[in-house]
């Protein structure tokens, strides 16, 4: 039985009208649609990385596999304990030097986007705040003059430090509900110091109501550590998967906002900009998660079916706190309890520059955004009738972005926990377009093209999704993704000829017996591991491709890494020698105890206080050795030290725990410590709860390093 899912297009929307308009020093605005630059719509890509939680040393190939991953844009909090814990004492030195990071970034190639506070959250203490100042008894975040006069000597003392550094957006204080007559204080201040950009931001969830001049960005996590251990699922963060016309999730930071959101948002209309989309999500001790890659992929490609311009994820990257007592916890009287140091997202990048599987997943987003985001951010999302909405879990989640002659069909098949049906006899008409008909199996994520233009053809459908387009063989040559479990077919105004190809399928679209363009389509294994590199598709598993060339391998891809490029003579391996690994012997030193028993603040689980039941284990390391140490452990909460110092330490969530060179130091040895699961408090984790403690495998992670 057919299933016609049908939207007519409307008339192509009147010129955009003004936001925000450019300042005298930039070219930069925004429309009640997009953003743009020099008046052409511009999609920016952005992640939060944040430099004071990143060894030095590993800002370069964490910012190069970010640049890598398809991102535009960095975004960073400056967290106000980090730099000035003591009063009068302030820290821009080693790993808190904010204009070396930011001036690493413009040199991989990205832009610069600056959370400035003075409270950020972050699952930082006192949201960032110094101890100091929280206890000085001024009434926080207010215009208070004494308040006031505090913030703007750190604005100044911040404003000094990245003095001449161009911004393209600015942030003050995070997560404000009602305080918009602050949020303008705060601007007007730091643009007095010398702290400016064309454009400046304010979160806009839970209903915030900002001042005229800011531009609302959202967010929205696959999942929440923010809730009690006993919510399953969170449905407030599962509604991020269906296209919508919805922007706010007010669920974020909600256990830190007193009362509920605030019911009226009153603000002039604005594109759908996010800042804080959950590439992954951390862990709070009483609620462990692991977020899937293909979850992550699905979120993001929700937003940009509901009509996002300017993909913002949260986080990017780990990191782990640059000292002791500045992480969120239940002693500072936070609502969650975290260890001291690691703040692992299982976010796209680890902290030493080595990507996980939802990098790769996102990056095939990214790099269709790359060709194809400018023409995308002028589209404006359109939600069919027939398209479901939260909590639904049984009808087809789908909707289209158009100009009125072109545009994408999004479908959003996939749901955290939940094997979606699969829809057979699907046929999409959206205007005078038809697409054949199409079963759409469970889990099925895509943005499917229609009236694309592709050199001198346009492909009036495609049932795959756009990855890239180069120039080969003197045309132009539509890189695509297939959707599992569907034929890729296509339509053009041109003769279409499937043609032989060494790697998926290809078709060649000619006019009067000359190729004028080709489409090759990869299965979507293929696919998550193409790159761009200096105009040509690489194909690289495991392996971080920057523009210009250079390729780095690590973890299992090392031991026996493949590189392939797609030259006028097809696909031609490239010679790698791969890098070395090697297994790090465990000495056992002390075997495990019983759990101790749970504490509780709030009715949310707490880390034990005692470390009695720890198993001890050692673990011989060579200084000179710059491989990061990889562990796979079983246990409840991990830490390592060298001697009396705590340099790394690991929630179990079932992902290794990954502790880089720069953090071991001089050392020769670390003593591990592990407490045992199942602990006796209430702890959700995302499989069944670790029994008993120990270390399974260790080794030293061996990184490949090659050149297209």
């Amino acid at each position: 039985m057919t299933r016609v899912h049908t939207l007519p297009l409307p008339t192509p929307a009147a010129e955009e009208q003004a936001a925000i308009r450019p300042s005298a020093v930039s070219d930069v605005d925004v429309t009640t649609q997009s953003v743009r630059q020099g008046g052409i719509p511009v999609f920016p890509i952005s992640g939060e990385i944040h430099y004071s939680r990143i060894p030095r040393e590993k800002w370069m190939p964490v910012l190069t596999a970010a640049r890598a991953g398809g991102l535009t844009h960095v975004s960073t909090y400056v967290l106000w304990n980090h730099h000035e814990p003591v009063r009068g004492r302030p820290d821009f030195t080693g790993d808190l030097d904010v204009r070396a990071f930011l001036e690493t970034a413009r040199e991989v190639g990205l832009g610069l986007i600056l959370r400035i506070g003075p409270y950020a959250h972050a699952e930082a203490r006192h949201g960032g705040l110094p101890d100091w100042l929280v206890d000085s008894a001024l009434p926080l975040r207010t215009n208070d003059p004494a308040y006031l006069a505090e913030v703007e000597r750190w604005y100044a003392l911040l404003a000094e430090q990245v003095r001449g550094i161009p911004f393209f957006s600015i942030q003050v204080d995070n997560e404000l509900y009602d305080g918009a007559d602050h949020l303008s204080r705060l601007r007007e201040m730091a643009e007095r110091l010398g702290l400016r950009a064309p454009v400046w931001t304010a979160t806009g969830w839970g209903g915030a109501q900002l001042p005229d001049g800011f531009l609302p960005v959202y967010g929205g996590y696959p999942e929440s550590f923010w809730v009690d251990a006993d919510v399953e699922p969170d449905l407030r963060s599962h509604a991020n998967f269906y296209p919508s016309p919805r922007r706010d999730d007010d669920s974020i930071g909600a256990d830190h906002r007193a009362g509920e959101p605030v019911a009226e948002a009153v603000r002039a209309p604005h594109p759908f900009t996010t800042c804080e989309l959950g590439s992954g999500m951390t862990s709070a001790y009483h609620r462990r998660l692991d977020v899937p890659a293909a979850d992550v992929a699905a979120l993001a490609m929700a937003k940009l079916a509901s009509g996002s311009v300017w993909q913002g994820y949260y986080m990017y990257a780990d990191g782990r706190n640059p000292g002791l007592g500045l992480q969120e916890s239940h002693a500072a009287g936070a609502p969650n309890d975290f260890v001291e140091l690691a703040y692992d997202f299982g976010a796209p990048v680890q902290v030493d520059g080595v990507p996980r599987a939802s990098w790769a997943a996102l990056r095939r987003q990214h790099l269709m955004l790359a060709r194809w985001g400018s023409a995308l951010a002028a589209m404006p999302a359109l939600f069919p009738d027939d398209a479901v909405d939260a909590p639904d879990v049984t009808g087809l989640r789908w909707s289209v972005r158009s100009n009125g002659s072109s545009g994408f069909v999004f479908v959003v098949n996939r749901h955290p926990g939940v094997d979606l049906p699969a829809h057979e006899g699907v046929r999409f008409e959206v205007g005078d377009v038809v697409f054949p008909e199409v079963d759409i199996p469970t889990g099925a994520v895509f943005a499917w093209p229609f009236g694309m233009p592709l050199g001198a053809a346009t492909v009036h459908w495609l049932t795959a999704q756009p990855v890239t387009e180069v120039t080969w063989r003197g045309a132009p040559l539509l890189v695509a993704a297939a959707t599992d479990g569907i034929p890729p077919q296509l339509s053009a105004d041109a003769d279409v000829a499937e043609v032989a190809a060494d790697r998926g399928r290809m078709w060649e679209l000619t006019r009067d017996g000359g190729v004028v363009a080709r489409v090759l389509v990869l299965d979507e294994a293929d696919a998550d591991v193409i790159a761009v590199a200096d105009g040509r598709v690489v194909w690289a598993l495991g392996a971080v491709v920057t523009d210009g060339g250079a390729v780095s391998f690590a973890g299992d891809a090392a031991a026996s890494p493949r590189l392939e490029v797609l030259d006028d003579g097809g696909w031609v391996p490239v010679e790698v020698e791969p890098g070395h690994a090697a297994e790090v012997a465990v000495t056992l030193e002390r075997s495990a105890g019983a759990p101790p028993a749970g504490a509780e603040q709030g009715g949310r689980a707490s880390i034990p206080a005692e470390s009695d039941a720890a198993a001890i284990v050692t673990i011989a390391v060579d200084p000179a050795d710059e491989r990061t140490l990889r562990l796979e452990w079983i246990g409840d909460v991990a830490r390592a030290w060298v001697g009396d110092r705590l340099v790394s330490d690991a929630l179990w969530t079932g992902r290794p725990w990954r502790i880089p060179a720069d953090l071991r130091g001089d050392a020769t040895e670390l003593r591990i410590e592990i407490l045992p699961g199942k602990p006796s408090a209430r702890v959700r984790f995302p499989s069944p709860a670790p029994v008993g403690a120990g270390i399974t495998r260790a080794e030293l992670e061996g990184r490949t390093h090659a050149r297209v």
